[in-house]
């Protein structure tokens, strides 16, 4: 029992701590600068700025 418990207070105590260093994005905060690496279709717009007023699809994802 002794061994479950500090099992499972090393795993809250993990938890806790993991959670501090983030900062997170905040409702209403302004969205980072784009800065890509290299975009499929180079012509348009890399700027927020070049978007403004339009509607955009951000899709991410990653095949791990």
């Amino acid at each position: 029992m002794k061994r479950i418990s500090a099992g499972l207070l090393v795993l809250v105590a993990f938890l806790a701590i993991s959670t501090l260093g983030y900062g997170g994005s905040e409702v209403g905060d302004a969205a980072p600068e784009v800065k890509p690496g290299g975009w499929i279709n180079a012509t348009g717009p890399t700027s927020w700025a070049g978007f403004q007023g339009k509607l955009i699809l951000i899709e991410k994802w990653a095949t791990w």
